[in-house]
């Protein structure tokens, strides 16, 4: 390659199509939106464990409610116990003076009963106040976090859509530059792998690989005139002498 030259007019757009490649890896990389992918993910987990605790604190809110509700019950049961012993107390018939004492103790623990009770279902609603609490904390931090990823993923979406655009117009400016160029090289050029089919040098190095030139290509480098080629001996890239 080091015997083929080109012309100023070949060599310009040879220069400019590597200089359109360098922007169109560019916005390739960009494409990728990997910070706003990962931000995403992170949200996603974010909220899938805000959503995990919301069940767990629902359950928990469920039995704390039952328990209320089942403490009540059983107050206004033993609130009846008390009303039927009352009766029975009031009515006196056939009853003994210990009978009557017997009844007033009865009914007198029955109350105790019910205060104990009622204290439960104090604590029972008390606690279900404060997991409704946080359940709705919870439930309002998910709702935030789902409305970031949904804000994320429109602003990925019109990058997406800004950045696809930006590279067809890069990709319709190298494929017009490569009309430019001599026919022979259009295969290699289209070839690009890890490294850039094609690139310039830079303070003695590779373009495309950033490897210095060997003593030997590079002593050849110089003695090329503008618009002479040779191979990177590291990547392999069509390396363009400029001036």
């Amino acid at each position: 390659m080091a015997d083929e030259h080109l012309s100023e007019e070949q060599a310009a757009a040879l220069r400019e199509w590597i200089a359109e490649g360098s922007h169109l890896r560019t916005l390739q990389h960009e494409a990728k939106q990997t910070e706003r992918l990962e931000a995403l993910r992170a949200l996603a987990g974010e909220h899938g464990e805000l959503q995990n605790e919301r069940t767990r604190l629902a359950a928990v809110h469920a039995e704390q409610e039952k328990a209320a509700r089942d403490a009540e019950n059983s107050a206004d049961d033993v609130r009846e116990r008390v009303m039927r012993t009352e009766t029975r107390l009031n009515d006196g018939t056939g009853l003994t003076s210990r009978d009557l004492m017997g009844l007033q103790d009865e009914i007198a623990g029955l109350r105790e009963r019910i205060d104990l009770i009622e204290g439960e279902q104090v604590e029972a609603l008390e606690a279900a106040e404060e997991t409704a609490s946080q359940l709705a904390d919870t439930t309002a931090k998910a709702e935030e976090v789902a409305a970031r990823g949904r804000e994320l993923q429109a602003e990925r979406a019109s990058e997406d859509e800004r950045l696809t655009g930006e590279i067809a117009e890069v990709e319709k400016i190298r494929a017009s530059l490569l009309e430019r160029i001599p026919a022979d090289l259009h295969g290699r050029l289209r070839a690009e792998g890890s490294y850039p089919a094609a690139a310039v040098v830079t303070a003695g190095s590779c373009g495309a690989c950033g490897e210095q030139l060997s003593g030997m290509l590079g002593d050849t480098y110089r003695n090329l005139g503008p618009g002479g080629m040779l191979d990177c001996d590291g990547c392999g890239a069509l390396l363009l002498k400029i001036a």
